[in-house]
């Protein structure tokens, strides 16, 4: 489905959808970088990943380290970069009186500043065509109690995604967002939810589970692929009927 040797730039690809991306591209013959700011996360990832891959510590949301990031990637791999997907991001559960404005800003500065930075950085190291895949949420479309700047964030990506789209067409470059669901990733844990609590919320899915990272990657790899040729400027929710379902 990937042009052969095709080289991925992932931000967070040390755990969840983004390390499941990078296993994905990694299986279907491409070279991938991932980035990430936990840099034994990073090294531990790569090894299960191969000689394919290489890891890069980087703050998505700092324009330097993108810059390094691209730079390193090209200058390693000897090509210009095909597939960026920017997934690195952050999740606060506080309700609003709790939530400070720097805690509010400091999400969407990761969320929101570091998917501009993470293609706007791209833009002078990209092959074409390029497809650029930003990683949303199911929450950029529903109100969520306790989660007010992940769920603005998120509907931020989403809009990014579109204008993207609309700036670069002329370019070879296709922007897509994709906006998964309920998913079994550290994000969760990192937001002190038991396993119980997951179970909760998977009973409102109408597929009755969370989904596997590596179902996310599916579709990620699809957007990726020429596959999706004709597709850019479009949000994709993979989220197990979670937002064109009713539950009751």
């Amino acid at each position: 489905m990937l042009s052969k040797n095709a080289l991925a730039v992932v931000t967070g690809g040390s755990s969840g959808i983004g390390l499941a991306a990078a296993e994905r591209f990694v299986a279907e013959g491409a070279r991938v970088v991932i980035s990430g700011r936990n840099e034994e996360k990073l090294q531990r990832a790569a090894q299960t990943l191969g000689d394919r891959a290489l890891p890069v510590v980087a703050d998505a949301a700092s324009q330097d380290d993108m810059q390094r990031l691209y730079q390193t990637a090209v200058d390693h791999f000897q090509c210009d970069v095909g597939i960026v997907v920017a997934n690195a991001g952050v999740s606060r559960q506080t309700p609003v009186p709790e939530t400070s404005l720097a805690q509010f800003s400091d999400v969407l500065n990761v969320n929101v500043g570091g998917v501009y930075a993470t293609v706007r950085e791209a833009l002078p190291f990209l092959a074409r065509p390029a497809s650029i895949i930003l990683v949303a949420s199911l929450a950029a479309n529903q109100g969520t109690k306790n989660f007010s700047a992940y769920c603005a964030s998120k509907a931020a990506v989403v809009s990014l995604a579109k204008c993207f789209a609309a700036e670069f067409i002329g370019f070879d470059i296709r922007v897509n967002s994709i906006s998964p669901g309920v998913a079994n990733t550290p994000i969760f844990e990192s937001l002190g939810m038991s396993e119980a609590q997951l179970m909760q919320w998977s009973n409102v899915i109408p597929m009755k589970r969370p989904a596997d990272p590596a179902e996310i990657a599916a579709a990620i790899l699809f957007l990726a692929s020429d596959a999706s040729r004709y597709m850019t400027g479009a949000d994709l929710a993979v989220d197990g009927g979670m937002s064109g379902i009713s539950p009751f």
